[in-house]
């Protein structure tokens, strides 16, 4: 949920600045279809973790995962000159080192309880409790937003700061011919 609301609030933002979501499809994007591919997988085994398909810490939400990162790393390596891709990249970064320690991320029972939930239990398949064993529990979802119901890590956060200079130039974009006035109607008279 958190992920999601950053992209909102950067649409907004933009759109506030000047920018345009029709400009997306005229953005410099190189290889989308590893970010679609990325985002896909994701979206596939947080289905089958719902499904309770996954068991905990499984190796197929995992590997899923793992793979989902290293496309979208890709995409970003492809897309390397947008701003803010580096943060959105160090985020996955922090995130995929996190859940291949652990099998899978960590989550705190202290945030869970601070959302109220009832008793320590993630989602199956992408996540397991975090313990006294668990490595790198700092990068681990140890915080809680009540206000969305989620818990987040610290790379959330670095790839949410990143979302918001990606968004914003993708949504301003414009084709070079526009930026140097070239952009004008056939028949328009120039300037002598």
């Amino acid at each position: 949920m958190f992920v999601p609301l950053v992209v909102v609030l950067a649409v907004a933002l933009s759109y506030a600045r000047g920018g345009r979501l029709s400009r997306l499809a005229e953005a410099p994007l190189h290889r989308p279809w590893l970010l679609f591919l990325g985002v896909g997988l994701q979206v596939g085994v947080d289905v089958l973790a719902a499904r309770e398909v996954l068991g905990d810490a499984s190796t197929l939400g995992w590997v899923g995962l793992l793979i989902s990162q290293l496309l979208v790393i890709g995409f970003l390596v492809s897309n390397w000159q947008l701003p803010g891709t580096a943060l959105v990249g160090i985020g996955l970064l922090l995130n995929a080192v996190v859940m291949a320690a652990n099998g899978a991320m960590p989550v705190d029972p202290a945030a869970i309880r601070a959302l109220g939930l009832d008793g320590p239990t993630v989602p199956l398949g992408k996540h397991t409790l975090l313990t006294g064993s668990t490595r790198l529990p700092w990068l681990a979802d140890i915080y809680p937003l009540p206000p969305l119901r989620s818990i987040i890590s610290v790379g959330d956060v670095v790839l949410a700061a990143g979302l918001v200079p990606i968004t914003h130039a993708l949504m301003t974009h414009r084709p070079p011919a526009e930026r140097r006035g070239r952009g004008r109607p056939s028949g328009a008279s120039r300037p002598s």
